[in-house]
């Protein structure tokens, strides 16, 4: 698959044109028709209808895989017509996150000026070079049937290059002064043995333990703890190998968790207590009981430098996430979007109005496009290059 060079070199960053060939089918739709405003911006059907079967495709692909990892048979394209909680199909859903995302991007450019971003010569180059092979790559029929000109490529184009730039000055003033409350963090080493119930009764619910198997489950935790207690090197024993000696199903895990603040919901807090009770290298001395397990417990760090360091990122990170988030959100507000229900429509998200994309021949670098099936009446289209799936990872955060 063409990679794009030029554009990744000028940084376009989740701009370039990526996937491979699509197969589906829908009614022909005039894409030059507006489908919404933003402001005084107008927004082409045919750029909707792109991100629209893009991301659907994606979405095929994502599950696909995810059930072809889990040995589960199907397809995923038979998803768009069941129903959510709200109501709404999963078609539906699916058109009203990429309209968000649409007025998001155009939000976004708005208030690029604000803080000079602008798309520079060179970028601007190698986005009106991408659309134009985009177009080249694709014949009249496939692009019939996205709706999509070479026009509403450049223009996806610079809207996600400008989304990929606004981020760093939109949260240049997040304060990055990070207490020891909030990063400092205690690494242990635990071994649990769930006293969760696996049987389940004849309505599905699960039954709890009894007390005898709950005394089974404690005394396998302490034997674990005999062990540890009885190597040469507590600090540095296996733990997870002296669980396994008891029993196969048993492991040791290494989490840490914040030493001073709020307790750290991740962590029984039993498991916290004990172990700001030890010194580094020491076991509890018996046995730990949790809310739904018994646990042998280690402190192996009080004060663990690498743990506390990426605690410290994650923090920072996460005000800046929730800045950008909470400034896109008042610009949004600001200026909505209106959307023209009737054109709109016209885009329809069902299983039998459905795109995915096809495996392509890598060894040639290339796709293209291939006759229709007339037993399933579906088009194949080339989505050479393309791709809208950089909205599954940014508008998750948005």
């Amino acid at each position: 698959m063409r990679k794009l060079n030029k554009t990744a070199a000028c940084g376009i960053l989740a701009a370039a044109l990526a996937a491979g060939t699509l197969s589906g089918c829908s009614k022909a739709i005039d894409g030059t028709k507006t489908v919404a405003t933003v402001g005084d911006e107008k927004v082409t059907l045919g750029l909707a209808s792109y991100m629209v079967r893009d991301q659907q495709a994606q979405t095929v692909s994502y599950y696909n895989m995810l059930m072809s990892q889990y040995g589960v048979s199907g397809s995923a394209s038979n998803v768009w017509d069941q129903k959510g909680d709200d109501g709404k199909t999963v078609g539906e859903s699916s058109k009203d996150g990429v309209m968000k995302t649409i007025n998001q991007l155009y939000v976004l450019k708005a208030h690029a000026a604000d803080y000079d971003v602008t798309i520079t010569e060179d970028e601007e180059k190698a986005i009106k070079e991408a659309a134009a092979e985009f177009i080249k790559d694709n014949d009249e029929k496939i692009l019939k049937k996205l709706a999509v000109s070479e026009a509403d490529i450049v223009t996806y184009l610079e809207l996600v290059t400008i989304r990929s730039k606004m981020h760093d000055p939109m949260t240049a003033d997040v304060d990055t002064e990070v207490s020891a409350n909030e990063k400092d963090q205690t690494r242990v080493t635990i071994v649990k043995v769930s006293t969760e119930g696996t049987e389940k009764d004849d309505d599905g619910n699960t039954i709890d333990l009894t007390d005898e198997e709950k005394a089974q489950k404690k005394d396998l935790a302490q034997q674990v703890l005999d062990k540890v207690k009885a190597s040469d090197d507590v600090a540095n024993a296996d733990m997870d190998a002296l669980a396994k000696e008891v029993d196969d199903s048993l492991s040791a895990t290494a989490p840490a968790f914040t030493t001073a603040g709020d307790t750290d919901d991740t962590l029984d807090e039993a498991v916290q207590d004990a172990a700001l009770e030890l010194k580094d290298g020491e076991v509890a001395d018996k046995v730990i009981e949790g809310d739904d397990g018994y646990y042998v417990v280690r402190l192996d760090k009080m004060l663990d430098e690498d743990a506390t360091e990426n605690k410290e990122k994650t923090v920072i990170s996460e005000r800046k996430s929730d800045l950008y988030d909470s400034t896109l959100q008042d610009w949004v507000k600001e200026e909505k979007i209106k959307v023209d229900d009737k054109v709109w429509d016209q885009i329809k998200v069902t299983d039998s109005v459905s795109f995915e994309y096809k495996s392509t021949d890598s060894s040639k670098g290339d796709s293209t496009a291939t006759d229709a099936d007339s037993t399933k009446d579906t088009e194949d289209t080339s989505a050479q290059d393309s791709s809208a799936s950089d909205s599954a990872a940014e508008d998750s955060a948005e």
